[in-house]
């Protein structure tokens, strides 16, 4: 049997736990017309992160993991309709895992949940481009306590940062890191100065 670590024909096993938010039930996959009879097609976000990681697509499920925690925070917040936020409906790609609105944005036909999907194509995938590996998401929230009606909630995103934001998050990021180190130092020279009187 092969171990995590252990090196088999060119790949490096690893061992992985990942927990996937049971909530991700709740965001339905909607089959395209000729997966509806599959009983293979995974039914809703849990069962997609279960399927990748049954075949070894383990990226990929840590990419519906973190879509769906990123979602599911947003809405936890109480969005106020204010916030810069990307709205519309999801998709899922079954190349990559990523869930999210679709390349095109929240003006792209299929991104209004009054929409019929049935004759708009899904896709194309936000991440890597993907046309064809691409479903519909549909995200749902009981209506009552017996969780027998539900009502559709549109998908909510943060926008992708500009490169001009991504600088300066960066540089944040590493003179956060060069005070932390700094500050690391000063607190050892110190310790060092103690320790020799």
């Amino acid at each position: 049997m092969a171990e995590a670590g252990q090196e088999i024909s060119g790949e490096v096993l690893r061992e992985v736990e990942l927990k996937i938010d049971i909530r991700s039930a709740t965001i339905l996959v909607i089959p395209k017309s000729d997966e509806i009879q599959d009983k293979n097609m995974p039914r809703n976000l849990h069962n997609a992160a279960e399927l990748f990681l049954r075949v070894g697509m383990v990226d990929a499920a840590e990419n519906v993991k973190r879509n769906v925690a990123d979602l599911l925070d947003i809405y936890s917040n109480d969005p106020d309709g204010k916030s810069n936020f990307h709205v519309g409906r999801g998709v899922v790609c079954w190349a990559c895992g990523h869930c999210g609105i679709p390349k095109g944005g929240a003006n792209q036909k299929g991104n209004n949940i009054k929409d019929d999907l049935d004759k708009i194509t899904p896709g194309p995938c936000n991440k890597c481009g993907e046309t064809e590996q691409v479903n519909w998401l549909k995200v749902t929230q009981p209506v009552d306590a017996t969780n027998t009606k539900k009502e559709e909630l549109p998908w909510i995103e943060t926008p992708p940062l500009s490169e001009e934001e991504m600088k300066k998050k960066k540089e944040a990021q590493l003179l956060a890191k060069r005070k932390e180190v700094e500050e690391q130092v000063k607190r050892a020279l110190e310790e060092r100065e103690r320790k020799n009187l």
